[in-house]
């Protein structure tokens, strides 16, 4: 079992609604997304090259 802050769990129970998905599935699917990312920042790290250059959108920020 997970323990979350109450306005956490607030804030992701009512994102998951707006989604059409149950809390469960929310935080399921946020720890798996963490994961890969965790997983290719570590693997590009691994290779020497720089954090910045694991970001997808190559490190480029859109122009807001």
């Amino acid at each position: 079992m997970v323990h979350l802050r109450d306005t956490l769990k607030s804030e992701a129970a009512k994102a998951a609604a707006r989604e059409g998905r149950s809390l469960d599935q929310f935080v399921n699917e946020a720890v798996e997304e963490k994961l890969r990312h965790a997983r290719h920042v570590t693997t590009i790290q691994d290779r020497g090259a720089p954090v910045e250059d694991a970001r997808e959108d190559g490190g480029v920020e859109a122009a807001r």
